[in-house]
């Protein structure tokens, strides 16, 4: 039986043991949450890709054992819809997967290249049980229920250096190559940056102005504002003071 979790207005999530009769139950629940959202017209897609990481979590990251549980959540986030399902078992090597179009003979394989085609963009987390699938919502309907273009939200750490940067570059790929167009920083708690965390957001704001998106920081502490305007990169990124900077 799927566990329901207290649900945020733009949340639904569930976990339930690892067997297919609950992945219908989570299908129906997504069924209802875009109608809610007047995003009928993404139900299709968004339930194409549910059934391939549900099945997948099941089957291959639970071995259809029942006593496992999997545990999936879809939430509407800026212009975009963000699915999310992980089960407890060993993950995979994601990081040597080669997505290619499987041949008409074939009977299986076609589970990463459909979420491939269908989705804007996916990733796994490190250990590979994990998966994160995003849909933009088109521009029309965003326009008719007043969402923005696809917008993620990072809380920073007290340090932005050459030490952290490895893992902050992955970090912000993923979320671009999840679909984000515009990336904001919270950056109130930020006490440390230096030239390489500079060079880490010019670079991230490059690769989002690409895609017609933009960087955002927020509430910048007054040594850091004070650095990064005079790098000039007021004129190249928002920079958003602290209230007491």
């Amino acid at each position: 039986m799927t566990q329901p979790q207290a649900q945020a207005p733009n949340l639904v999530a569930s976990s339930f043991p690892a067997s297919a009769e609950n992945i219908e139950i989570f299908i129906a629940e997504i069924h209802g949450f875009l109608a809610e959202k007047n995003l009928a017209g993404l139900t299709f897609d968004m339930e194409l890709l549910a059934r391939e990481a549900l099945v997948n979590a099941v089957q291959h990251g639970s071995n259809s054992d029942a006593a496992k549980t999997v545990q999936a959540a879809l939430r509407a986030e800026g212009g975009c819809l963000l699915l999310t399902v992980t089960d407890q078992g060993d993950g995979w090597d994601w990081r040597n997967m080669a997505v290619t179009e499987p041949l008409p003979s074939a009977e299986t394989g076609r589970g990463l290249f459909i979420i491939r085609k269908y989705a804007d963009g996916f990733f796994y987390n490190e250990k590979g049980n994990s998966l994160t699938i995003t849909k933009r919502v088109p521009t029309e309907v965003q326009r008719m229920n007043g969402l923005k273009d696809c917008s993620v939200q990072l809380i920073m750490e007290p340090r932005v250096s050459a030490l952290d940067v490895p893992a902050l570059r992955e970090t912000f790929r993923d979320r671009i190559q999840a679909g984000a167009r515009n990336l904001e920083l919270d950056f109130s708690r930020v006490e440390s940056l230096d030239s390489m965390g500079i060079g880490l957001l010019v670079a991230t704001h490059n690769s989002l102005a690409k895609q017609g998106g933009a960087l955002q920081l927020t509430g910048v502490k007054k040594d850091i504002h004070q650095l990064l305007t005079l790098m000039r990169l007021d004129k190249h990124f928002s920079i958003t003071p602290a209230a007491n900077a």
